[in-house]
Order: structure tokens, then sequence, then C-alpha cells
């Protein structure tokens, strides 16, 4: 499957999926101490109170379950997924992400 139909082959749905992966990273380093020299020399991580780190969390699902349908409506409309094979895909990413 190649997708590309979207965005001028620029496959945003990756763009969404990589944004996801780095916010649970910085969340996993809330606060802590840097070991390399940071941004504008930081020495640590931005920290956040716990209820704005919980809201992040609870958002990291959804960033990702959107990620895989913006890829398979890629797919879709690039004709590498026909109508029945959408529907089936999504409905996967669905029950996954409840």
């Amino acid at each position: 499957m190649s997708g590309g139909h979207f965005g001028n082959c620029g496959y945003d749905y990756y763009k969404v999926s990589q944004f996801a992966d780095e916010l649970e990273e910085e969340i996993l380093k809330n606060g802590q101490k840097r070991e390399d020299s940071g941004y504008y020399g930081e020495e640590y991580y931005p920290a956040f109170e716990p209820e704005t780190i919980e809201y992040l969390k609870e958002q990291l699902p959804k960033m990702k379950k959107m990620a895989e349908i913006m890829r398979h409506i890629d797919y879709l409309y690039s004709g590498d997924h026909g109508e029945d094979s959408f529907m089936e895909r999504v409905k996967e990413v669905e029950a996954k992400y409840g």
C-alpha cells in the first residue's frame, strides 16, 4: 500500500503519529534533568502539573487513533483500499481504541 493521495504525498497521518510519539516521550520526561544541553541550554525538561500531564496522556490514544484512520482514508482515496477493506480496517481501529 502506498497512499499519498492527500497532502501532496506528504503523508500527514505520519506527522500526527510522530507528534503523538514525541509527546509521549516528553510526558515521560516531565521535569527531569536533561542529560544533554537541551534547547537554549535548558537543564531540565519542561515541568507541568499532574492535571496537565493527565490531560495530555488522555489525548495520546485519540491522536494515535486519528492518525490510523487518516492513513486508511488516504489508502481508500489512493485506491489501495476498496470500500469493504476500508470499512473493515477502520472498524478494527475503532475496536482497538474503543
